[in-house]
């Protein structure tokens, strides 16, 4: 018989396992900056409710993550976040000087306020375009809540760790209607409705990604469209 503590230690979170997280973050002026529910969510997440999240392997701020370490499925917690802890410090570095013809290259006509983002080999960065003068486009690449202190509200939704849990979960988050199997040898075979649109293609690439490298026990991916 299962001993109620080893059910506690088995429902707390850790490293690897998916997790479904509800959060909000506020600035030192009260401001919601940061949601899964609204127009704040689907501005920053392209969608309401809850984030889906690997542990210890996607990324997050230091302040989360530590936060995070220890709790149990459907607790809430409340934390005071340090600009250490949370967006860091300003940097003059990250303010950039760029030539409105690269704007030009991608149809983009610049404006203050106006939100960019540049791949690079670290992942996808975004800017705040600052000003424009003749030629020269002023970008701030720090985070909008950089060198402040925030306030988070996080609640554990749901932790998920046996793989075909992650692998069920990771294809409703991403709208993947189909089928899978996965093998006693850790093959994944998945069956999935085609559909057209660029949001398909970006979400069939991150399913596959993510299986790949962030699903223990899943050493090999068949992905069929039908």
């Amino acid at each position: 018989m299962l001993n109620p503590l080893d059910y506690l230690v088995l429902n707390m979170v850790e490293k690897g396992d998916f997790i479904l997280l509800e959060l909000e973050g506020k600035d030192q002026d009260g401001r919601v900056f940061d949601s899964t529910e609204g127009e704040v969510a689907k501005k920053l997440h392209g969608k309401q409710g809850p984030l889906l999240v690997v542990f210890g392997m996607d990324r997050l701020i230091p302040g989360i993550y530590d936060a995070l370490i220890g709790m149990k499925q459907d607790e809430e917690k409340k934390v005071h976040l340090t600009p250490e802890e949370a967006f860091g410090h300003r940097k003059k570095d990250l303010v950039k000087i760029m030539s409105s013809s690269e704007f030009a290259k991608h149809q983009v006509n610049p404006e203050p306020g106006l939100v960019i983002h540049v791949d690079t080999d670290n992942g996808r960065i975004y800017g705040t375009v600052k000003s424009v003068t003749g030629g020269r486009v002023m970008v701030d690449f720090n985070h909008p809540i950089a060198g402040q202190e925030v306030d988070y509200t996080l609640k554990l939704k749901k932790i998920f760790t046996r793989p075909e849990e992650k692998i069920k979960e990771l294809m409703d988050y991403l709208e993947l209607e189909g089928d899978f199997d996965l093998s006693k040898e850790g093959e994944l075979s998945v069956k999935i409705k085609k559909k057209e649109g660029q949001d398909y293609e970006m979400h069939k690439a991150m399913f596959l990604v993510t299986a790949k490298s962030k699903i223990g026990g899943v050493t090999k991916v068949d992905l069929k469209e039908e």
